[in-house]
């Protein structure tokens, strides 16, 4: 629920310029400082600062709980969370799910809680559990864009993003010139992993590949984590766990399967960056990270920078490797943290607007 800070009482719908629901105004000064990070494998916590040890527990999700149902796991993150915080705390969650920015209602996360897309107003739950503690929400990917922003970017930037190729797939862009993260009228920016999947592969047309959220044949049915296993399947080869430990050695072998299966599914991911240029000239700056980067390393960067090395049209005329180096940063593991960027939210609250 990015820039919704929610305390005891309820608000209407921000307008544009922002201005965070509470009834309670800010917490005392004195209050302990704690923060999360809501995941579909794991669940870290924090007390103190941002140099204060970390918790890590399993999350109560659909991926590590596929025989609960999606209310029984609400009430366990719920349980969780209000648990972890402190007495009087001001609580900074990062949370992985599709959120409106504005009014703080979860719109779904495959990862947490499969295919349901019902609203649920994860912070009234919260509120209701634990009206002691101010709750500040927000999304993962932005947390995590929040937290590249402050650590990568450079004098004369004037927008930067984060894409995020995990469990699950989506980006955030943010004008650095206003410290302004743009959301539409549901209050949602870049969840591109539930778009149709970008390719003309005759291997993946109309494959009927199934997301996670139980739709076909999207982004994140072909690119993320699980799309990747998905794919190996369709290509006769073994999906299973053993997968994220045989591509890699397979790549480096130069094993051609394998060299097939990296360039299938990372065709779409070429193919909505070029649409994003091609809309965003402006966009100076993109991190990538996640599972699937930090697990394939320099095989995932050199393949994505190869596709977008071709020319496709007029309007696509192929990208220089330096054009590339100067606008893509490939972070490994621990160079973005969206626990950390939950912490370092707070300055950019008031821009998130539609």
């Amino acid at each position: 629920m990015t820039g919704v800070k929610t305390t005891a009482g309820g608000g209407s719908r921000a307008s544009a310029g922002f201005a965070p629901r509470t009834s309670a105004g800010t917490p005392p000064r004195e209050a302990a400082v704690f923060a999360a990070d809501v995941g579909g494998t794991w669940v870290r916590l924090r007390t103190g600062g941002l140099d204060a040890p970390v918790e890590r527990l399993s999350s109560p999700s659909r991926l590590n709980h596929p025989d609960r149902s999606v209310t029984r796991l609400r009430e366990d993150m719920i349980e969780l969370l209000c648990q972890a915080a402190p007495r009087g705390a001001h609580a900074a969650i990062s949370f992985g799910a599709a959120i409106d920015h504005l009014s703080g209602t979860v719109y779904g996360s495959a990862p947490l809680w499969g295919a349901a897309a019902e609203p649920f107003d994860l912070g009234a739950a919260l509120r209701e559990r634990r009206p002691d503690v101010t709750w500040q929400l927000v999304n993962d990917v932005s947390a995590a864009l929040v937290d590249f922003a402050a650590t990568h970017t450079r004098p004369g930037l004037r927008r930067v993003g984060y894409l995020t190729l995990s469990s699950g797939i989506a980006l955030r862009v943010a004008d650095l010139e206003r410290l302004r993260i743009p959301v539409d009228e549901r209050g949602l920016q870049g969840e591109i992993g539930h778009l149709p999947a970008m390719t003309t592969a005759p291997e993946l047309r109309r494959a009927g590949l199934l997301c996670e959220c139980g739709a076909p044949d999207h982004l994140a049915s072909v690119s993320s984590g699980p799309g990747i296993a998905r794919v190996a399947e369709r290509l006769g080869l073994d999906g299973g766990p053993a997968l994220t430990q045989w591509l890699p050695e397979a790549l480096a072998a130069g094993d051609p399967r394998a060299r097939r299966l990296l360039e299938l599914c990372v065709g779409p991911v070429a193919h909505m960056l070029r649409t994003l240029w091609c809309l965003d000239p402006h966009l100076d700056l993109l991190g990538l990270g996640g599972g699937v980067i930090e697990g394939l390393g320099a095989h995932y960067a050199d393949e994505l920078r190869r596709q977008l090395g071709h020319a496709t049209s007029y309007a696509d005329p192929g990208r220089s490797p330096d054009w590339l180096a100067g606008r893509l940063l490939f972070c490994g593991p621990g160079t973005v943290d969206a626990l950390r960027g939950a912490q370092r939210i707070g300055r950019w609250l008031p821009g998130i607007a539609s």
